[in-house]
């Protein structure tokens, strides 16, 4: 007689778990397939992912005569990821339920070509353009010398106005898309361009809107009125060090110093030594809770113990695309706020010398001692 195995018993019911999922979302939304064509080793494991309301959705299939199908079932049109577990290449591209045909190779995975996905070739001719856009700016910043951090040379302002007449006509032609939205996440999104998301917003159709893209863009764009002075603090639950979750809201009837920065970002990493200054001299005051947007929790870990940080280390994987920073606005390091006892906003993005003179005036203790 086999002894009882609980792990094999637990795989079982996730399995069983992720049956009925799909099966709920595929009597629920309808669906779709996607059917590849690749050059592979039989048994290579195929994988699909995409992240909806905050959550990941699974599934896998496996390679076999150089071919592989996945049923999916999905909420609406969205980015999903597909993986192998031969190397670590990936393909990024919005799936819709529909048949979508994938050709290509295991080895060269990233350069899946994807059939019969419109919303996909929709955006992709969309990047197209606008990478053409990047590469004429590079070339021009090359040619004569500019400062690249400058804002104010007029390549970048060209460059910018070009982008930003791209989009608007892209959401305008095709206001009813995924597609829309998407172009604006990529071209907005990266450099906290809320007003002219917030232009482009207002081109999307009625139901578009309630696509969950055009949601982030939508929360983006009003983000900067929640993080003002005297709102609430968004809410989060992260892990620390030991992976135990915790909740900002543990912090309620204290001050809070709240952190985000990445092994990744030197000005981030040049305020530590201030920041261990302020915690030992006021830590008795307010708690310093620092949020790493390091997709590595490796380098996370090394980072907080080469730059000898005390106090809680938390980590968000999904770093400056999650949904933590969606709901503090910030798509740039470093950035920080303090909350006071009530969970309320009292500041934002104090550095070096302001920080220092906002702590010592709110605790009352002179700067420097």
């Amino acid at each position: 007689m086999k002894k009882f195995n609980p792990t094999s018993l637990k795989i079982a019911y996730a399995s069983l778990a992720t049956v009925l999922m799909l099966g709920t979302l595929a009597f629920k939304y309808g669906g779709g397939v996607i059917t590849g064509k690749l050059e592979g080793k039989d048994g290579t494991a195929i994988k699909i992912l995409y992240r909806y309301n905050g959550k990941d959705i699974i599934d896998s299939t496996s390679l076999k005569g150089n071919q592989f199908s996945l049923k999916i079932a999905l909420p609406e049109n969205v980015l999903c990821t597909l993986s192998n577990s031969a190397n670590q290449q990936i393909k990024i591209f919005i799936a819709e339920n529909t048949t979508i045909n994938v050709t290509g190779s295991v080895a060269q995975f990233h350069a899946l070509k994807i059939d019969d996905a419109s919303e996909n070739i929709l955006f992709e001719s969309f990047k197209a353009k606008s990478h053409q856009l990047s590469g004429d700016y590079r070339k021009a910043l090359d040619a004569s010398g500019a400062d690249r951090k400058d804002k104010n040379n007029p390549h970048y302002v060209k460059y910018q106005s070009r982008l930003d007449s791209l989009t608007l006509n892209f959401v305008k032609n095709n206001s009813e898309s995924t597609a829309a939205s998407l172009a604006m996440i990529d071209t907005y999104l990266g450099d906290a361009e809320r007003k002219r998301a917030a232009t482009a917003y207002k081109l999307l159709s009625a139901k578009a809107k309630n696509g969950v893209y055009a949601k982030r863009i939508k929360q983006f764009i009003d983000t900067e009125i929640a993080i003002k002075k005297g709102n609430l603090a968004p809410n989060f639950v992260l892990n620390d060090f030991a992976k135990k979750p915790v909740s900002l809201k543990d912090y309620r009837g204290r001050f809070v110093f709240l952190d985000f920065w990445a092994s990744w970002c030197p000005p981030c990493r040049a305020e530590h030594p201030l920041l261990k200054q302020l915690q030992s001299k006021y830590g008795k005051d307010i708690e310093f809770v620092s949020v790493s947007m390091d997709a590595s929790e490796t380098a996370w870990k090394l980072a907080v113990r080469v730059d000898q940080l005390t106090w809680t280390q938390l980590n968000d994987p999904r770093s400056t695309n999650g949904e933590v920073a969606d709901s503090y606005g910030f798509k740039a390091l470093p950035f920080n706020c303090i909350i006071d006892p009530e969970g309320e906003i009292v500041a934002t993005k104090l550095r070096g010398h302001d920080l220092e003179g906002f702590l010592s005036e709110l605790f009352n203790k002179p700067k420097g001692k």
